[in-house]
């Protein structure tokens, strides 16, 4: 039985940062798997899953689309790598009590110095919360790495 990877955005886009990666563990040997809206096909991976992920963190169809990762889930997969704001809030949450590893790119968190105070008050005890459920957290500034390091407890 192969080892599962679950690649998972709110936009099929974000399969060009993924696609090499991807790739990579279709060669050896992984199922290799994708969540997005599915605005378009996806390469390299055994099963795109259509998701309608909202942005907007207060969107009722988050709901339907935190049952559907339930569902997805339990593919039991090993790795799970997600993207965005909400892809990565709903999948943690749905993945919280599963045994695979979880990995989150934080592509900017939205709260940051000089962010608005909405931003600190809603986003960040999200991200805190969240990073319990977090085995990997890869950032791509410096600002978001030094933060996540002082005020983040992965798992």
């Amino acid at each position: 039985m192969p080892y599962k990877v679950l690649f998972v955005s709110n936009t099929a886009n974000f399969s060009k940062f993924n696609r090499p990666f991807m790739r990579w563990f279709k060669l050896q040997g992984w199922q290799v798997d994708y969540i997005s809206s599915g605005e378009e096909n996806i390469f390299d991976c055994d099963n795109q899953y259509t998701v309608c992920i909202a942005r907007n963190p207060f969107s009722m169809k988050n709901i339907k689309a935190y049952k559907k990762f339930k569902e997805i889930l339990e593919n039991d997969y090993d790795i799970i790598h997600c993207h965005t704001p909400m892809g990565g809030c709903l999948s943690r949450l749905a993945a919280r009590k599963k045994r695979a590893m979880i990995i989150y790119t934080a592509h900017g968190f939205h709260f940051f110095k000089g962010a608005p105070l909405i931003n600190w008050l809603l986003y960040y005890p999200i991200e805190k919360y969240l990073s319990r459920y977090t085995d990997c957290l890869i950032t791509i500034n410096q600002e978001d790495y030094n933060f996540a390091r002082k005020k983040f407890k992965m798992s």
